[in-house]
């Protein structure tokens, strides 16, 4: 029976969370924290899922009833990544789907996006299909809609493409428009709190909050898509302290809008004093990461946040995005 493995990157956001849900731009890296996929083919009609870094280790469904299956399970994304790619391919068959996550989940690293860039990729090989990355990065898009009801196609965008892309969100009828920002090396420290949270939840908190303060509120949006637009232009002069300048400040401007708390701003500034040229929140807030921009003292800032409770790893932006894994 035919195997096939895929990979697909997770990603920070660099600058523009939370605005960019209100038309500014975002940008966006993909880094060295991959979610692996394998995929084998059975000669029955079940679908067996598999995975260690789940409460739920392993379930199985009879082929007939993918298109069928709650979306609120713990298999969600791979159940209607399946699902999209049979449907691509138009045939399916018994398979086996095997999930090694190098991603904390529900962390803002875009781990669902990744798991459904990456099942998607790996199914369609193993069915072969020919499947271009705009494809596969739009698919994993159609995954996380259908999943979560709304989703930015900026995470699976990311995972799929790789690098550090400069989002620009297209609106009304406009397409989202995806820009690569060319970066020699971008040293990152992610410090990660434990605390998983809901995206949806925070994204909330700030409509509310506009909706009461939009005077206040509004010129806050407004100023992080400046600062995510001037951080494209130090990326492209390599203006490395500018870049960590610029984290501070976006991150003072995310606290303004409440979707900070204790334990993350520890971690922020833990990370300033132990020689972080910046550091900030990444994705939503509420919990989950924040990242520190470490040319320099990448052990001394790694240790502080240790110090705090939180675990660290250092990251590097990956430029590959999703791939077949050879062997």
């Amino acid at each position: 029976m035919v195997t096939v493995t895929a990979s697909a990157p997770a990603k920070v956001i660099l600058f523009g969370e939370h605005a960019v849900v209100y038309g500014k731009p975002a940008l966006a890296g993909a880094i060295d924290r991959r979610v692996y996929v394998t995929a084998r083919e059975r000669s029955d009609r079940t679908v067996i899922l598999r995975s260690e870094d789940m409460k739920t280790k392993e379930e199985s469904l009879h082929l007939d009833g993918l298109g069928m299956v709650d979306t609120r399970g713990e298999f969600r994304y791979v159940k209607k990544a399946l699902e999209l790619a049979f449907d691509r391919a138009g045939s399916m068959t018994g398979i086996e789907i095997e999930i090694d996550s190098r991603v904390p989940p529900a962390s803002g690293l875009g781990s669902s996006a990744a798991v459904s860039v990456s099942t998607l990729m790996a199914v369609l090989t193993l069915l072969g299909e020919e499947v271009s990355i705009e494809e596969v990065a739009r698919l994993g898009h159609n995954v996380e809609l259908a999943v979560q009801g709304a989703a930015s196609p900026t995470d699976t965008a990311t995972s799929a493409f790789g690098g550090i892309l400069f989002i620009q969100p297209g609106m009304d009828s406009e397409m989202d428009r995806y820009d690569r920002i060319t970066v020699a090396d971008l040293p990152l420290v992610v410090g990660y709190t434990g605390i998983e949270r809901s995206t949806k939840v925070l994204v909330d908190s700030v409509r509310v909050l506009r909706q009461r303060f939009q005077k206040i509120v509004d010129p806050i949006i407004s100023d992080i898509g400046r600062i995510t637009g001037e951080a494209k232009r130090m990326f492209e002069t390599g203006d490395g302290e500018g870049i960590g300048q610029l984290m501070n400040i976006n991150h003072g401007l995310l606290e303004a809008l409440g979707v900070c708390n204790d334990r993350l701003s520890r971690l922020v500034y833990a990370s300033r004093n132990a020689g972080a040229r910046g550091a900030k929140l990444t994705g939503a807030g509420g919990g989950g990461c924040m990242i520190a921009y470490t040319p320099e003292n990448q052990n001394d800032v790694a240790d502080a946040i240790t110090a705090c409770g939180c675990n660290a790893f250092s990251a590097h932006i990956s430029i590959e995005g999703v791939r077949v894994e050879k062997g």
